[in-house]
């Protein structure tokens, strides 16, 4: 693993354990916006990865 792709897993790392913090801490409104914003940063993070491999 090459350390750009040690850093893109890193960085889907970090942002899925920001979806799950997110997640846990809803208390009855669901925010749409920030979670989606948090599922961008995620597949981009997943992303870069992909093109690193490739």
């Amino acid at each position: 693993m090459t350390s750009a792709s040690a850093s893109s897993a890193s960085g889907a790392v970090a942002a899925n354990e920001r979806i799950r913090a997110l997640v846990d801490a809803v208390d009855g409104t669901w925010p749409a916006e920030a979670y989606e914003v948090l599922l961008l940063e995620w597949a981009a993070a997943l992303r870069d990865g992909v093109d690193e491999a490739a």
